[in-house]
């Protein structure tokens, strides 16, 4: 002991900081709460779709395909209203309580889902149950955007939006292996039980935003405490000053002042266009297919090559993108999904075909993630998650649209050629806005 004490500090290893050891360990945890939110949305999300040919041949819920097409738009336009509402006030009270709130509604309406007597109380729980889904995506990407390393964040972002469609996979899989026995309804409480266990995790571990979050992403040194204030005004070291929340007293406005409003708007339009081509093959995919004669019976061997593809192709897309920074990587994303898209429209070989819809899931899916940390990006921290909020909800609009706009063009007998053709060139439509957005930050 006394040996240790006398030797030069020069001869002693220096020793491991433990501050660093915990920051890293918050960052994983943050990241993988965030994430696992996200999962439980994306089954609840999806699970409809998987659901849906049971709840068709329940005599008791009298549910017809036109209606059923209608209550699948609901979800979307309760999440196009959760994140309009949710993304100010997760600015203003903090990411945490936002993604906890969000997470009991959206839980509770599902249970509600699982046990609605009629189509009308069917909708309705959806509705709702989307406005709470609506309310979590903003505030986990904005909360694991603030904990993300430096140079990491549209990795962190592609991880925790890769929830959806592992959801997607996860609903798609508990369908195939228990969906006659479970029912409809048993598969909704599967995702209501899910999302019971994560956001009692989330409750128990989940932190609020890093104290002096900014505009830059990654770890940030600050001696004060976690408040909800100091991470939404930028405050402790970050700031030297006044707070973002006093000059800036009402986030909605900012989104659209000091030269944002054309941004806001491009990556709004890019959203829409991306979101529909994304949703309108996860709902309309299986039965192109279909219609021109291939012999693929199974809606579920679509929705997984769709969603593998999404999520194994996203990583190595945001790997990219940390690179060379989100900008072309987006672009070139959602250009890759309209080309894929067009293929589809031509037919081929079947291997060829699940070659292209892997390809369309990569490129539309890419292009979603790694625009948010686009977006994430081009925001200061006090209104980034008002920001996400705007472009996620009004953006929604495009995955409200695609359920509606599938069965519309068939049902006019224009064929299944000209769907594709619709999402693809929704896809290039959000190609184009991206390209128009201007390349400095906002």
């Amino acid at each position: 002991m006394t040996t240790d004490v006398q030797a030069p500090a020069s001869a002693r290893p220096p020793a491991p900081d433990p501050t660093d050891r915990r920051t890293r360990a918050l960052t994983r945890a943050v990241v993988a709460l965030c994430t696992a939110a996200i999962t439980v949305e994306g089954f609840d999300l999806i699970v409809y779709g998987v659901a849906m040919p049971s709840m068709l041949a329940d005599s008791n819920l009298g549910l017809d395909k036109s209606l059923a097409g209608t209550l699948g738009s609901l979800v979307y336009l309760g999440m196009l209203i959760g994140a309009v509402v949710c993304g100010p006030l997760a600015d203003r009270l903090g990411r945490r309580r936002l993604v906890l709130a969000s997470g009991v509604i959206f839980t509770l309406f599902t249970v509600g889902c699982a046990v609605a007597a009629t189509p009308w109380q069917f909708g309705l729980f959806r509705l709702l149950a989307g406005i709470g889904m609506g309310g979590v995506m903003p505030s986990c990407v904005a909360l694991a955007k603030e904990y993300a390393p430096r140079g990491r964040s549209a990795l962190v972002a592609t991880i925790v939006l890769a929830g959806v469609p592992v959801g997607g996979v996860l609903a798609a899989l508990t369908a195939a292996a228990w969906g006659e026995s479970l029912g409809w309804r048993g598969l909704f409480g599967v995702g209501a039980a899910l999302s019971t266990l994560v956001f009692a995790g989330a409750y128990a571990l989940l932190p609020d935003s890093r104290p002096g979050a900014a505009d830059a992403p990654g770890p940030r040194a600050t001696p004060s405490p976690v408040s909800v204030g100091s991470p939404e005004s930028g405050g402790g070291l970050a700031s030297g000053g006044p707070t973002a929340e006093a000059k800036n007293p009402s986030p909605a406005r900012s989104v659209l002042s000091d030269g944002r409003a054309r941004t806001t708007v491009l990556f709004v339009v890019a959203n829409f266009a991306v979101l529909l081509a994304w949703y309108g093959l996860n709902t309309w995919l299986t039965q192109l297919m279909r219609e021109m004669d291939y012999p693929l019976g199974s809606a579920l061997q679509f929705t997984l090559v769709l969603n593998l593809g999404a999520v194994t192709g996203s990583f190595a897309i945001a790997a990219v993108a940390d690179r060379i920074g989100p900008r072309f990587v987006t672009i070139g994303s959602a250009a890759l999904s309209a080309v894929a898209v067009v293929g589809l429209s031509l037919g081929g070989n079947t291997v060829v075909v699940l070659c292209l819809t892997a390809l369309a899931g990569v490129g539309a899916h890419s292009s979603l993630t790694v625009l948010n940390d686009w977006v994430a990006s081009s925001y200061p921290a006090s209104i980034r998650a008002t920001a996400l909020g705007y472009v996620s909800g009004f953006g929604r609009g495009g995955a409200i649209v695609a359920p509606l706009l599938g069965g519309w063009i068939l049902t006019a007998s224009l064929g299944p050629t000209t769907v594709f053709y619709v999402f693809a060139a929704a896809a290039a439509l959000s190609a184009a806005a991206l390209l128009a957005i201007p390349s400095r930050r906002a």
